[in-house]
């Protein structure tokens, strides 16, 4: 398992219902950034997601944070798969926030653990709470 690959969300602004957050991606293959914005519920749903992967009795295996088209603010997607050892995928799609019409975007694969993405999930139900600057990552370094 390459360590290297990782997933960091930071709060980088809000207001009183809603906030801005900055996904970091980090893989083999290309690191990637970009900016989107979640309510409280949006990012429950994102740590229950994650958290319900890792119980053998949720088969829900798609994320996506909002519309890929159209006009509305970025959105990216997770997707994750498992292997017969128990090696996580999460296949990650950000937007690439440099035409007008969101075509750009970026897919790649970020490799973990079960327990890093249970421990991830958990964490990132505390960005509703946390201060503008809380940085949540998938592997703390």
């Amino acid at each position: 398992m390459d360590y290297k690959d990782n997933i960091i969300v930071s709060k980088i602004w809000e207001d009183e219902t809603i906030f801005e957050l900055q996904i970091e991606v980090y893989s083999q293959y290309v690191n990637a950034h970009q900016t989107c914005y979640f309510d409280g519920a949006l990012l429950n749903e994102l740590a229950s997601f994650l958290t319900g992967f890792c119980n053998s009795d949720n088969s829900a295996t798609y994320f996506e944070s909002g519309h890929k088209t159209g006009k509305y603010t970025p959105a990216f997607s997770l997707t994750l798969s498992t292997d017969s050892q128990g090696h996580i995928t999460i296949g990650v799609d950000l937007e690439i926030c440099d035409v007008d019409d969101r075509s750009h975007r970026c897919q790649c694969n970020v490799k973990c653990e079960l327990g890093a993405l249970e421990r991830f999930g958990k964490r990132l139900a505390k960005l509703n709470e946390g201060e503008i600057g809380t940085r949540i990552a998938l592997y703390e370094m």
